[in-house]
Protein backbone atom coordinates (compact mmCIF):
# COMPACT_ATOMS: atom_id res chain seq x y z
CA UNK A 1 0.00 0.00 0.00
CA UNK A 2 1.44 3.44 -0.94
CA UNK A 3 2.33 5.72 1.92
CA UNK A 4 1.01 9.22 2.08
CA UNK A 5 3.87 11.63 2.53
CA UNK A 6 3.04 15.09 3.74
CA UNK A 7 5.86 17.57 3.31
CA UNK A 8 6.19 20.46 5.66
CA UNK A 9 6.25 23.75 3.77
CA UNK A 10 9.58 25.49 3.74
CA UNK A 11 9.78 28.28 6.27
CA UNK A 12 9.29 31.73 4.80
CA UNK A 13 12.49 33.69 4.47
CA UNK A 14 13.50 36.79 2.63
CA UNK A 15 10.63 38.89 3.91
CA UNK A 16 11.18 42.61 4.23
CA UNK A 17 10.40 44.04 7.66
CA UNK A 18 10.42 47.58 9.00
CA UNK A 19 10.84 48.22 12.72
CA UNK A 20 9.56 51.57 14.01
CA UNK A 21 10.58 52.30 17.58
CA UNK A 22 11.98 55.41 19.27
CA UNK A 23 14.05 53.17 21.55
CA UNK A 24 17.14 52.55 19.42
CA UNK A 25 18.31 49.54 21.44
CA UNK A 26 14.93 47.80 21.11
CA UNK A 27 14.73 48.57 17.41
CA UNK A 28 18.23 47.24 16.73
CA UNK A 29 17.70 44.08 18.78
CA UNK A 30 14.51 43.21 16.90
CA UNK A 31 15.97 44.08 13.49
CA UNK A 32 19.12 42.05 14.19
CA UNK A 33 17.03 39.07 15.31
CA UNK A 34 14.88 39.27 12.17
CA UNK A 35 18.02 39.31 10.02
CA UNK A 36 19.41 36.35 11.95
CA UNK A 37 16.34 34.27 11.07
CA UNK A 38 16.51 35.08 7.37
CA UNK A 39 14.66 38.33 6.73
CA UNK A 40 15.77 41.81 5.77
CA UNK A 41 14.96 44.48 8.32
CA UNK A 42 15.16 48.25 8.27
CA UNK A 43 14.76 50.59 11.20
CA UNK A 44 12.68 53.71 10.64
CA UNK A 45 12.73 56.71 12.92
CA UNK A 46 11.45 60.21 12.42
CA UNK A 47 10.45 63.38 14.14
CA UNK A 48 6.91 63.36 12.78
CA UNK A 49 4.14 61.03 11.73
CA UNK A 50 4.57 62.17 8.13
CA UNK A 51 8.32 61.46 8.13
CA UNK A 52 7.78 57.94 9.46
CA UNK A 53 4.95 57.24 7.04
CA UNK A 54 7.02 58.43 4.08
CA UNK A 55 9.94 56.21 5.09
CA UNK A 56 7.76 53.14 5.66
CA UNK A 57 5.88 53.59 2.38
CA UNK A 58 9.16 54.03 0.50
CA UNK A 59 10.55 50.82 2.04
CA UNK A 60 7.56 48.74 0.79
CA UNK A 61 7.75 46.21 3.64
CA UNK A 62 5.85 42.97 4.04
CA UNK A 63 5.55 43.54 7.80
CA UNK A 64 5.89 46.54 10.09
CA UNK A 65 6.57 46.16 13.81
CA UNK A 66 5.34 49.55 15.05
CA UNK A 67 5.79 50.79 18.59
CA UNK A 68 2.74 52.61 19.94
CA UNK A 69 4.57 55.15 22.14
CA UNK A 70 6.88 57.13 19.85
CA UNK A 71 7.78 60.10 22.01
CA UNK A 72 5.64 63.10 21.06
CA UNK A 73 3.15 61.08 19.02
CA UNK A 74 1.78 57.57 18.95
CA UNK A 75 1.94 54.64 16.60
CA UNK A 76 -1.84 54.66 16.20
CA UNK A 77 -1.52 57.90 14.24
CA UNK A 78 1.20 56.32 12.11
CA UNK A 79 -0.94 53.23 11.46
CA UNK A 80 -3.93 55.38 10.46
CA UNK A 81 -1.78 57.41 8.09
CA UNK A 82 -0.20 54.27 6.58
CA UNK A 83 -3.61 52.77 5.87
CA UNK A 84 -4.85 56.10 4.46
CA UNK A 85 -1.87 56.02 2.06
CA UNK A 86 -2.87 52.53 0.92
CA UNK A 87 -0.06 50.69 2.71
CA UNK A 88 -1.02 47.03 2.77
CA UNK A 89 1.89 45.81 4.91
CA UNK A 90 0.98 43.58 7.83
CA UNK A 91 1.05 45.90 10.86
CA UNK A 92 1.98 44.60 14.30
CA UNK A 93 1.43 47.00 17.20
CA UNK A 94 4.19 46.67 19.78
CA UNK A 95 3.31 48.16 23.15
CA UNK A 96 3.25 47.92 26.89
CA UNK A 97 -0.51 48.41 26.78
CA UNK A 98 -1.99 44.93 27.09
CA UNK A 99 -5.61 45.34 28.12
CA UNK A 100 -8.30 43.86 25.85
CA UNK A 101 -9.58 47.36 25.02
CA UNK A 102 -6.06 48.36 23.92
CA UNK A 103 -5.85 45.45 21.50
CA UNK A 104 -9.36 46.06 20.18
CA UNK A 105 -8.51 49.71 19.51
CA UNK A 106 -5.31 48.80 17.66
CA UNK A 107 -7.19 46.35 15.44
CA UNK A 108 -9.97 48.87 14.84
CA UNK A 109 -7.61 51.54 13.53
CA UNK A 110 -5.73 49.29 11.12
CA UNK A 111 -3.25 47.06 12.91
CA UNK A 112 -3.40 43.35 12.13
CA UNK A 113 -2.03 42.26 15.51
CA UNK A 114 -1.37 43.77 18.94
CA UNK A 115 1.64 42.43 20.86
CA UNK A 116 2.81 43.46 24.31
CA UNK A 117 6.38 44.14 25.33
CA UNK A 118 8.77 42.64 25.96
CA UNK A 119 8.59 40.65 22.74
CA UNK A 120 9.28 36.94 23.06
CA UNK A 121 11.83 35.86 20.45
CA UNK A 122 10.16 32.44 20.21
CA UNK A 123 6.89 34.15 19.30
CA UNK A 124 8.60 36.37 16.73
CA UNK A 125 10.40 33.41 15.17
CA UNK A 126 7.23 31.30 15.00
CA UNK A 127 5.28 34.24 13.55
CA UNK A 128 7.92 34.83 10.88
CA UNK A 129 7.87 31.21 9.63
CA UNK A 130 5.03 31.99 7.23
CA UNK A 131 4.22 35.23 5.47
CA UNK A 132 1.20 36.67 7.28
CA UNK A 133 -1.86 37.50 5.24
CA UNK A 134 -4.07 40.47 6.03
CA UNK A 135 -7.66 39.63 6.78
CA UNK A 136 -8.92 42.98 5.55
CA UNK A 137 -7.39 44.81 2.60
CA UNK A 138 -6.04 48.28 3.26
Amino acid sequence: MPQLVIEEPSPWSGGHVVVVDDNAASAHMLADFLRMIGHSADIVTGDSVDAIVEAVVAARPDIVFLDIMLGRFDGHAVARALRARGCDAYLVAVTGWGEPDDAAYSLQIGFDEHWTKPLDTNRVEFFMRARPERRIAA
